[in-house]
């Protein structure tokens, strides 16, 4: 990239092939009914709730995945 806003930062952080669609199908089974935007801001509130790794996936799914327009 040659925006000036990315200078010095890490490219953007893709997501291994093999993790694709995890908290969407996590999302299916454990909050069916939500949209994936809706459940990663409910994991966000109560992340003592959760396991890490779904707070990690719902973390990237609200910041990269629900913050587009």
């Amino acid at each position: 990239m040659n925006s000036p806003f990315f200078k010095g930062h890490e490219p953007f952080p893709e997501i291994k092939e093999e993790n694709k669609g995890k908290f969407t199908s996590w999302v299916k089974k454990n909050m069916p009914g939500k949209s994936t935007c809706a459940a990663a801001s409910t994991v966000m509130k109560n992340k003592d709730k959760y396991k890490p790794a779904v707070v990690k996936m719902a973390n990237y799914a609200k910041n990269f995945g629900c913050s587009r327009k």
